[in-house]
């Protein structure tokens, strides 16, 4: 009963690690399937064969070459190259010995030699790979305390394991059982390593993330569309407002914008804005400014004193390219339904709150109403344009 347990656990994980191999496609999860199928083979074989089956040394040869997947595993695990590159040369020097038993194994019939080799290979590596793992604990510390763990667990099985081939006495079932529990219980921490890997690559790759997205708001550039960040805006706006410059301020958003993440996640919705900042930059000209105020919205600064009916005409451009679908992965995402909500400076404040509040005010009352253009000008009722 114990071996079928055994088994059944070994195709478990080896079930697990293959889920991970198709999703991630990483050569770890490679090395992490084939140790568990040649310790699933090995342990069959030596628990069902006699040594003096011609097919015995064969088992032993699964064992070695689980001894060589398991290591090239945990050199992926513990990044050793990274933390102890001369610990990782000393891990690729015993597992091109445990290479060169697996093809001893192969051609001989000296299956009580093979086991010896493979057990002090194994425990020649699993020392190797802890000292990385202890150097690699500062930048790994919960995959290099899991690996630790494991290898305490697989010393133990293999010290508390005396093989019957060992000795003149006959083969009796279970003689592997302490090093059976020890193997699978190191592949199922291991396995556990992995996912905390993962978690560790995730949140390295969200600080950065993060990081890149601090240091392109501080540079005045929004990192996700390329268009001017919010900083980057409120002080384009204040040296215009210094200088006594006219201009006008038209704020952009995207109506619905919600269920374009609903239905193509984030990176659809992030499709959508960069497409969007993409086609306001079209629509404007050099000395004016698009800039990402956050989420969804939009701020356009324009310089000089436009004629209201070609701001107006100007909304009616950027509403019909906003509207324009975005190609996502083969597909087509309905475009962006905007809002647009105008104010001119020094006529609707001489302040960028001012300002931002009128135009804010005229944003919010085009999208209250039901019909008419998607744009509205400061202090009008109407979404209509004035006259020049």
């Amino acid at each position: 009963m114990f071996d079928g347990v055994s088994y059944g656990l070994l195709g478990g994980l080896m079930a697990c690690g293959l889920v991970l191999l198709l999703v991630f496609g990483t050569l770890i999860h490679a090395h992490f399937v084939l140790a568990c199928g040649f310790a699933l083979l090995a342990f069959a074989g030596l628990n069902s064969l006699a040594p003096a089956d011609p097919l015995a040394h064969w088992a032993a040869g699964a064992l070695g070459l689980w001894a060589v997947f398991r290591l090239q595993f945990a050199r992926l695990l513990l990044r050793m190259r990274h933390f102890a590159p001369r610990l990782d040369r000393v891990a690729q020097a015993v597992g091109i010995a445990l290479g060169l038993t697996v093809l001893y194994a192969a051609f001989e019939t000296q299956l009580a030699w093979t086991l010896r080799a493979v057990q002090a290979l194994v425990v020649a590596a699993t020392v190797v790979l802890a000292a990385g793992a202890l150097i690699a604990l500062r930048g790994l510390r919960w995959p290099a305390l899991l690996f630790c763990g494991g290898a305490l667990l697989l010393l133990a099985g293999i010290s508390a394991t005396h093989l019957s081939v060992w000795s003149e006495a006959g083969w009796s079932p279970g003689q592997l059982n302490m090093a059976q529990a020890a193997v699978i219980a190191e592949l199922a921490l291991l396995a556990t390593a992995v996912g905390a890997r993962l978690r560790h690559v995730l949140n390295s790759e969200k600080a950065l993330e993060a990081r890149t997205h601090a240091l392109m708001g501080a540079m005045g550039t929004d990192a996700l569309t390329g268009a001017t960040s919010r900083a980057g805006f409120e002080s384009r706006c204040e040296e215009w407002l210094r200088e006594g410059r006219p201009f006008s301020l038209m704020l952009v958003d995207l109506n619905g914008f919600s269920r374009v993440n609903d239905r193509h996640g984030r990176a659809g919705g992030d499709a959508v804005l960069a497409a969007i900042a993409q086609r306001l930059r079209q629509q404007v000209r050099a000395d004016d400014m698009v800039a990402r105020l956050g989420g969804d919205e939009f701020a356009l600064l324009l310089a000089g004193s436009p004629a209201r009916q070609k701001l107006a005409e100007m909304a009616i451009r950027i509403e019909t390219a906003g509207a324009t679908p975005v190609a996502f992965e083969g597909r087509l995402l309905a475009g962006g339904e905007l809002s647009m909500g105008i104010a001119c400076h020094p006529a609707d404040g001489d302040t960028l709150p001012s300002l931002m509040a009128s135009a804010g005010e005229a944003l919010q009352h085009c999208q209250r109403q039901r019909m008419g253009p998607s744009y509205a000008f400061a202090g009008e009722r109407t979404g209509h344009a004035a006259h020049g």
